[in-house]
């Protein structure tokens, strides 16, 4: 695969145009070599290698082999992978800080600029950011397409909202491929909980060759995460009589929080952006207030933090708590323990120099 820097840049402002910010073009720094020196400041290599894992690798191999799978199909079906293999590393969300409206800060340290350090500690888990997120998926489409040039690829950064996804062209359509989609549910919990994938968005596309693959990659998947909990849990009879003199809002999350617990097995972030959602639309955000969980680590650099959220019901406070993966009744006055496990929204301040190595 070569480098079709037009087609790239055409690429960047549809991109542009669909989210109506400027993105800044990032490059494969392993792959072909162009001189950037005229092209202005939109475009750059990235900060570290684009590397996929062995698992990955023979997955895209086979695909390349399948000739009875169009091309549209196998970029699905990568993005189908990733989403369900990793899962977000929630603990980056509290190292942002917003500079001023719409524009936020954190280190570069953390998945941008990375060491082998970092790289080494990943192993060990599956917790990701957009920013090795995005390295994976264009580097396996990059595998997929190497011997043919009619397809280029590249990584959008949204500077401002710190976040990386994946663009591709070809003659046919051009596509924006987003994992983990910062103000919605992520498609990394989407996938995983048989809802319709949404971080695609198709750019241009004269035939509808890449929208009928997406259309018919999303048939039979609910769009709305609340109205999929709410079909499954009429599905279950409920005989437990404490629960039917509990109200409604009570038992309908502790069934969802199960479901998802259960049937899904979903990861902390994925049960606290379901869960949020659910509560946002079921009793309003008003309703609900986030705080932090600290997860410690055996060192400090590895002790990470997370989301939970505590709902207020018939004025009693309940936590749902996305680690332990359970709703209890909450007083305040843990917020206010010595070393308290959870912690107000407003009073953690990591910083850029609490540095966290990864793991």
């Amino acid at each position: 695969m070569s480098i079709n820097i037009e087609k790239i840049i055409k690429l960047n402002n549809l991109v542009g145009l669909e989210f109506r910010t400027k993105h800044i073009i990032v490059l494969n720094p392993n792959g072909e070599q162009i001189d950037l020196k005229d092209l202005g400041d939109n475009i750059m290599y990235d900060k570290a290698e684009w590397k996929i894992t062995d698992e990955l690798s023979k997955f895209v191999k086979e695909l390349s082999e399948d000739n009875t799978t169009s091309d549209e199909d196998k970029i699905l079906q990568i993005f189908d992978k990733i989403c369900k293999d990793y899962v977000y590393d929630d603990n980056l969300i509290s190292y942002i800080k917003e500079i001023e409206e719409d524009v936020f800060y954190i280190p570069d340290w953390y998945g941008q600029d990375i060491d082998q350090e970092w790289e080494k500690n990943r192993e060990n888990h599956n917790r990701r950011v957009c920013y090795e997120l995005s390295r994976y998926l264009a580097s396996a489409l990059t595998e997929l397409f190497k011997n043919n040039n009619d397809y280029n690829i590249c990584i959008h950064w949204n500077k401002n909202l710190t976040h990386y996804f994946v663009g591709l062209t070809c003659d046919e359509y051009s596509i924006s491929l987003d994992l983990d989609n910062f103000f919605n549910i992520k498609d990394l919990t989407r996938l995983k909980t048989g809802l319709t994938a949404e971080g695609i968005t198709v750019l241009e596309d004269k035939k509808n060759k890449f929208k009928n693959a997406l259309d018919k990659f999303n048939e039979g998947r609910s769009e709305h995460a609340i109205k999929n909990i709410s079909d499954q849990i009429e599905k279950t009879e409920d005989t437990d009589s404490k629960q039917k003199s509990e109200n409604e809002d009570i038992t309908f999350l502790k069934k969802a929080l199960e479901i998802l617990t259960k049937k899904y097995g979903i990861d902390s972030q994925g049960i606290f952006e379901y869960m949020k959602e659910i509560v946002d639309i079921r009793l309003g955000s008003n309703e609900r207030e986030k705080i932090w969980k600290r997860i410690d680590g055996k060192t400090k650099e590895s002790t990470r933090y997370i989301r939970c959220l505590v709902v207020n019901i018939e004025n009693q406070k309940f936590l749902i708590d996305v680690d332990e993966k359970i709703m209890r009744l909450f007083d305040e006055k843990e917020l206010k323990m010595k070393r308290a496990n959870f912690i107000a929204y407003n009073d953690l301040s990591r910083g850029g120099f609490d540095y966290y190595d990864g793991t």
